[in-house]
């Protein structure tokens, strides 16, 4: 590790010695992107691997400061190219792992722009970095599903996105209730004001009924939209106003390593639970009415 140079002015020490000064200090650290530009050979020695998001990238590491051998992009799908090019840069060799059969980054709030007169590059018309690199260099394919502990989990994506080509380990609980998926249908469940209320309401019972019954396993739920979380997040928090025995439970869960959480459509990537909720959110206007 390199010690860097020690002096009796905080300013002008670096490396392992400023190190050594900012682990001794309380309070008052300074900035990260200063610590990393004074400290940044110290910090690759005594840890080679940085686990960053392309946005911390940019925002600690200025440029030409620190060169990785090697830089792997992980759940590439959900990275657009523009974020992705300043983590690259600072590496030798590239790895991108993530699966084309994901949703997109949302592009739903970007500016539109016409470009009718510009030639756009191939990486300026690539929804994420995967996209703008998988026609670039040679890809390989992961054949084994490992993650899902029962197949119905995973059986439609399967067959309707990888052609079956999946390897599945077959569950030895195939005919037992608590395992696979279960579809609850509620007649009466209204989409009005981009939320489902109705659904909201079931959603909360069924954490309230989950916990009750079951606290000893971990719980998800998911909603196709933001608007939907918040009503859910909303209603859950109403229900637990009103049951003393329900609120001590979401306490006690919040304490666990694997907490409940509520996350909207876009947001839910990699989360694994014992038992995860989705709130489907969309339906019609008006009790049988017309689904849009």
């Amino acid at each position: 590790i390199p010690p860097g140079v020690h002096s009796y002015k905080v300013k002008e020490l670096t490396e392992r010695f400023l190190l050594q000064h900012e682990c001794d200090k309380k309070k008052r650290h300074i900035p990260i992107r200063r610590l990393v530009n004074r400290a940044g050979k110290a910090l690759v020695a005594l840890k080679p691997c940085f686990m960053m998001g392309p946005m911390s990238v940019a925002q600690y590491l200025e440029p030409n400061q620190i060169k990785f051998d090697i830089v792997i992009m992980d759940e590439a799908s959900q990275i657009k190219p523009q974020d992705a090019i300043g983590a690259i840069a600072r590496g030798s060799q590239l790895i991108v792992v993530g699966d084309p059969k994901q949703l997109p980054p949302t592009s739903f709030f970007d500016r539109v722009v016409d470009i009718d007169d510009i030639e756009a590059t191939g990486i300026e018309e690539s929804e994420s970095i995967l996209d703008a690199t998988t026609s670039m260099f040679r890809s390989r394919r992961l054949r084994w599903h490992y993650r899902s502990q029962h197949e119905s989990l995973i059986s439609f994506s399967n067959y309707s996105f990888y052609d079956g080509d999946l390897v599945l380990f077959p569950s030895p609980f195939k005919s037992q209730n608590g395992f696979g998926i279960k579809y609850s249908r509620l007649p009466h469940g209204c989409f009005v004001n981009r939320r489902n209320t109705e659904e909201a309401i079931a959603i909360s019972k069924a954490v309230r009924e989950h916990f009750k019954s079951h606290p000893d396993q971990t719980l998800g739920v998911v909603t196709m939209s933001s608007e939907q979380r918040l009503i859910v997040e909303k209603t859950i928090e109403t229900l637990a106003k009103k049951d003393v025995l329900f609120q001590d439970l979401l306490e006690a869960d919040a304490r666990k390593q694997d907490p409940l959480f509520i996350k909207n459509l876009e947001n839910v990537q990699g989360d694994e639970r014992d038992v995860i909720l989705i709130s489907m959110t969309y339906g019609p206007p008006e009790p049988q009415g017309k689904v849009y």
